[in-house]
């Protein structure tokens, strides 16, 4: 038995129907209807406020004489079961900055009675992350990441602010125009969060080297570039293999987007989904060729409402694979989101081609013709 000073989280009322029965949650999914006859059931989830164990089954054995320490057990597994239940850490709790409590509530969601959500804001805390791009993406990624307060955030953009970036990119202001992205950033996520280093780097990434010099002691990458197309992806992927840092990675196209995560030696690489397009249709080199050769400049497509789709999306991957609250979803395979509908799906998982992949196995570049079309 784990119970010292359990509780009803504080996140879910607690509330009669009736003199028989009762209810916990107040949310579809998350709501448990109990019949409770002869009112144990009730009294006792009532005295699990944080009180100890002992002071719990005393009051209990002491209303209904009929009952013994056991049936106390009993009762608060049942309880438990459900997900209910929690361990009381009110000292522990005094010591998180009050911006965070309302992150610490929704984790509560999620924590067995062994657990304490506090424990998975610290890990928050205490992770520092490489945000590769601060464009429509990139930017609203970094104000996210402000609300949830790494220790550390290392940011990297070369470009400077411009009037086309102001209606989706909503950490720059019209008077900002012109300067480095990279300044502005660091200087309004340092007034919106003092606790959070932020490392700027004015730097273009063109080589895998670029992110190995600045990747230090990063737990996690985002990569929220996309110039040079397509070998972006490719620097980003050799670099976070060679480092041994998972990344996640964001795709915007006209109406969707995509994330897909690579945890080094663990998950497929991107590499290897080039290889698995290559095995599995037949005209992917020649469509891949086509496209390269007509040197396809698209201009800015981003609906503000879709981007945020897809930042949240991103950013709640990042603190699953930082901190295990939850199961990522994008480790296997990648997630499509539908800014029109605001549905998502997952692509068909692919595999690690460990024995094939010049990147994150033992394969060579030269046995797979479309890496020869990838311009630096």
């Amino acid at each position: 038995m784990n119970y010292s000073n359990p509780r009803i989280k504080p996140i879910y009322p607690l509330y009669k129907l009736n003199d028989k029965e009762f209810r916990i949650g107040a949310q579809l999914g998350i709501t448990k209807e109990f019949e409770d006859p002869d009112g144990y059931l009730w009294h006792l989830a009532c005295l699990l406020d944080g009180r100890n164990f002992e002071e719990v089954s005393s009051r209990m054995i002491k209303k209904f004489k009929e009952l013994t320490i056991d049936d106390v057990i009993i009762g608060i597994e049942i309880l438990d079961k459900e997900g209910f239940l929690e361990e009381t850490y009110d000292e522990k709790e005094k010591n998180v900055p009050e911006r965070y409590i309302p992150n610490v509530n929704y984790f509560r969601r999620f924590t067995k009675n062994t657990e304490s959500p506090i424990d998975i804001q610290e890990k928050i805390n205490n992770s520092t992350i490489l945000l590769l791009g601060l464009g429509g993406a990139g930017s609203n990624i970094l104000t996210l990441l402000s609300g949830l307060g790494p220790k550390k955030i290392i940011i990297v953009d070369y470009d400077n602010i411009e009037e086309s970036n102001l209606g989706r990119q909503l950490l720059y202001k019209e008077s900002d125009i012109g300067k480095p992205k990279v300044e502005v950033a660091a200087k309004n996520i340092r007034e919106m969060n003092s606790k959070i280093i932020i490392e700027p780097h004015n730097l273009k990434i063109s080589s895998p080297k670029d992110i190995l010099n600045i990747i230090n002691d990063s737990d996690i990458v985002i990569s929220a570039i996309d110039e040079p197309p397509f070998t972006a992806f490719r620097n980003v992927n050799k670099a976070i293999v060679e480092a041994g840092v998972p990344c996640v990675f964001a795709v915007s196209q006209v109406s969707r987007g995509r994330v897909f995560t690579i945890i080094p030696k663990e998950t497929r690489c991107f590499d290897c989904l080039n290889i698995q397009y290559t095995l599995g249709d037949e005209k992917f080199v020649e469509q891949f060729i086509g496209f390269s050769n007509i040197n396809f400049n698209p201009p800015s497509i981003a609906y503000p409402p879709g981007i945020f789709q897809l930042t949240a999306y991103i950013v709640d991957e990042v603190i699953k694979i930082l901190t295990g609250y939850d199961k990522p979803r994008t480790l296997e395979a990648q997630c499509e989101i539908n800014y029109e509908d605001g549905s998502s799906f997952m692509h068909p998982a692919y595999k690690r081609h460990g024995d094939k992949c010049p990147t994150c196995g033992n394969g060579h570049e030269s046995d797979w013709e479309v890496f020869k079309y990838y311009k630096e």
